[in-house]
C-alpha cells in the first residue's frame, strides 16, 4: 500500500465530514420563489464542501511523502486554517455570512501573504476590526438602498424593474465597487501593505459574494446578527 501525506489525508477526512454535515442539515433542496427558485441557504456551503473534498482527495491520491518532516510553520498554518474553518461552519447560521466571513478571509489572507515575514499583530488586529466595521456598514447601506428602491418601485415612483432583485443587485455591486476603490485609496498601503491589501480584498470579496449569490441567484445567505 502506498503511503500518503498526512495533512491532505486529514483534510480529506474533515471535508468529507463537512459534506455529510451540510447534506444532512435542513434547507438543501430547491425551494420555489416568485423569481424563479431559491436554491436554499446551504447551497453555497455545499458547493464549497464539494470543491474542498475533491481538491484534498486529489492531493492525497497524487502526492507522496518525500521523507522530509513538515516544518512547524506549515503545521501551524494547517491547524489555523482547520480551526477557523470548523468555527465558520459551526457559527455561520448564528453570526451570519458577512460577520463571520470577514475574520476568516482577512486572517487567512494576511497570514498566508506574510509567510517568512515579521507579522505586525497589533496593527493586523486593528485592520481586521476596521475591515469588519466597514464591511458591515456598507452591507447595511446597500440593503437599505435596495429595500428603498423596491418600496419606491411598488409605489410607482421609479421603474417597476426595481421590484425584482437583479436591478437592485446591480446597484449593490456599484456601491461595493465604489467603496472598494475608496478604501483602496485611503488605506495605509505604504506603511502596512499586507494589512491594507488583506482588508480591501476581504471587503470586496465578502460583499460581492453576498450580492451575487443573494441578489442575483436568490440564495438564502445567513444574515445572522445583521438581520433587520
Amino acid at each position: 500500500m502506498k503511503k500518503v501525506k498526512l495533512m491532505p489525508a486529514v483534510m480529506t477526512f474533515f471535508s468529507a465530514l463537512y459534506l455529510v454535515y451540510v447534506i444532512s442539515g435542513e434547507n438543501t433542496t430547491l425551494v420555489a420563489d416568485p423569481y424563479g427558485g431559491d436554491p436554499g441557504s446551504k447551497i453555497l456551503p455545499l458547493v464549497m464542501g464539494i470543491f474542498l473534498f475533491a481538491g484534498f482527495l486529489y492531493i492525497t491520491l497524487t502526492e507522496r511523502p518525500d521523507g522530509k518532516h513538515t516544518d512547524k510553520g506549515t503545521v501551524t498554518l494547517f491547524l489555523l486554517t482547520l480551526g477557523l474553518s470548523v468555527l465558520y461552519v459551526v457559527f455561520l447560521r448564528k453570526i451570519g455570512f458577512v460577520l463571520l466571513s470577514v475574520p476568516l478571509l482577512y486572517t487567512l489572507e494576511y497570514v498566508y501573504t506574510t509567510i517568512g515575514e515579521e507579522r505586525q499583530i497589533k496593527a493586523a488586529v486593528a485592520g481586521g476590526v476596521c475591515t469588519l466595521a466597514a464591511t458591515a456598514g456598507v452591507y447595511m447601506l446597500f440593503r437599505y438602498v435596495t429595500k428603498l428602491l423596491m418600496r419606491l418601485a411598488r409605489a410607482g415612483t421609479i421603474p417597476a424593474a426595481f421590484k425584482t432583485s437583479v436591478p437592485n443587485g446591480v446597484v449593490s455591486c456599484v456601491i461595493v465597487v465604489l467603496f472598494t476603490l475608496l478604501f483602496a485609496k485611503i488605506s495605509p498601503r505604504k506603511k502596512y501593505p499586507r494589512i491594507a491589501s488583506a482588508g480591501v480584498i476581504t471587503f470586496a470579496t465578502v460583499l460581492l459574494l453576498y450580492v451575487v449569490f443573494k441578489q442575483f441567484f436568490s440564495v438564502a445567505m445567513a444574515p445572522g446578527l445583521l438581520n433587520y
